[in-house]
């Protein structure tokens, strides 16, 4: 690397490390006053437990937190610090001393470009190992930080192309608890237990597991189940009205799967799926019977086209912030920062109809590349250097 390009990429990644901080942090500051109720909420906690462990329970809530919004906000961060490094070199008349030593602007540009490969690579890092790793802390709600409260675990499944449900989950003893139904006068009307709808290959049901409750271990990594029996397929109507009188089905005490205290917690968000790596959403959006197999497929192909479009954004923009020495050097960073909200916009609008249905999945998460591809070009091309 000679002199120049690594004046160039220093000047780029210091601008770089500004611009994160400051976006990464105006999201932590603007997502704690969005949550500030719920943080307040935590004071009856806080009595118990003390205030040191609900601080750091912020604290590592919010430090999941910026691994995703890294992926948020890596392709704007880009553009704008690309446009804040050339204003830099701008102020200080030296690329008007580069261009006049015959060195054509493009030799200027393309140190940035292959710093915004190098930290597009981490992106998909980022996306597919990382927030995958961490979706069950990315999951957690601002208001569950030392209080695990019971929930339901709604129709998960598993690699065994299994549902699993239970109507009571208790995340700090990791046990899937069944929970008496009452009628409006508070006597008992069912029990709702704990169950798995076994499936096969082709989704077509070949039976029920039921249990009074089922605890989580880790070592034979399964659910340890009490008074499980297995019981032939039922009907839709039986699924959660059906009350056993007696001994009933043959007897099981384990059921191995890949579901634990983890996944469980990461479904508990509806929007789990934007933490689950490229061949999980595959085999997430293989199945007939989700509701949301659109959000989930555009989601899928947004894997792959999600870092193109961060490379695209840089390309596209970078003509406007270094195209003129005489540009007002807000106006620079101000034109990166619309051509951003542009090409979000159109993105947004693309999900919009995809997660709708209007147009396939694929077709919307493809769509703004190919309008971005174009204009990045032509825009290269007018580049005067």
């Amino acid at each position: 690397m000679k002199i120049l390009d690594r004046y160039i990429v220093q000047t780029f990644l210091a601008s770089l490390a500004i611009v994160l901080a400051a976006m990464m942090g105006l999201s932590l500051i603007l997502d704690m006053f969005i949550n500030v109720n719920k943080f307040l909420d935590l004071r009856a906690a806080a009595r118990e437990a003390g205030v040191w462990p609900i601080l750091s329970g912020i604290a590592e809530y919010y430090f999941y937190k910026m691994f995703d919004y890294f992926q948020l906000e890596a392709a704007p961060s880009l553009l704008v610090a690309a446009a804040a490094a050339l204003v830099r070199l701008n102020r200080a008349r030296e690329l008007v001393g580069i261009k006049a030593a015959g060195v054509s602007l493009y030799r200027v540009l393309w140190p940035m470009i292959a710093a915004a490969l190098a930290l597009d690579a981490f992106y998909v890092v980022n996306q597919e190992l990382i927030i995958p790793a961490i979706s069950a802390e990315l999951a957690r709600s601002p208001d569950d930080m030392e209080v695990r409260k019971e929930f339901s675990v709604d129709f998960i499944r598993d690699e065994n192309n299994n549902i699993i449900y239970a109507p009571l989950y208790n995340p700090r003893t990791h046990e899937m608890l069944s929970q008496a139904r009452l009628k409006d006068d508070g006597t008992p009307l069912f029990l709702a237990r704990v169950r798995i709808f076994l499936r096969d290959s082709r989704f077509q049901p070949r039976g029920t597991i039921e249990a009074e409750s089922a605890r989580w271990d880790p070592q034979a990594r399964g659910w340890r189940l009490a008074k499980g029996v297995r019981l032939p397929p039922l009907k839709e109507e039986q699924f959660l009205l059906r009350a056993p009188e007696g001994p009933e089905g043959d007897p099981v005490d384990f059921y191995a799967t890949n579901i634990g205290p983890d996944d469980i917690q990461r479904h508990r968000a509806g929007d789990f799926y934007r933490y689950m790596a490229y061949g999980e959403l595959r085999a997430l959006a293989e199945d007939p019977v989700r509701t949301n197999r659109h959000q989930i497929q555009v989601s899928m192909h947004q894997h792959i086209t999600g870092p193109i479009m961060n490379v695209l954004l840089l390309l596209l923009g970078l003509p406007f912030v270094a195209g003129r020495e005489d540009r007002n050097y807000f106006a620079s960073i101000g034109v990166a920062v619309g051509l951003g909200v542009g090409v979000y916009a159109v993105t947004f609008a693309s999900n919009a109809f995809g997660n709708a249905g209007h147009v396939s999945p694929l077709l919307a998460a493809w769509l703004p590349v190919f309008i971005v591809l174009p204009a990045s070009i032509l825009s290269m091309e007018a580049l005067r250097t």
